[in-house]
């Protein structure tokens, strides 16, 4: 039985989401994807969403801050 968010599969369409804040985050902090800040900001990404948080713009705005 699922017991939170964290045990729910991030679905493909749900990915594209995410793929899209961490391409803004990137861009803004120019950083290329294969950088060691890059994997951290999405592993940030997916842990905001699977606390929980949907909306890309709440997600956007959290990560700027990291």
């Amino acid at each position: 039985m699922f017991n939170s968010f964290r045990d729910y599969p991030i679905h493909p369409d749900e990915l594209i989401i995410l793929e899209e804040v961490l391409d803004r985050a990137l861009r803004e902090r120019n950083l290329s994807i294969g950088s060691e800040e890059a994997d951290q900001l999405a592993r940030k990404i997916i842990e905001l969403y699977q606390a929980g948080i949907r909306d890309p713009e709440k997600i956007w705005e959290m990560v700027r801050t990291v």
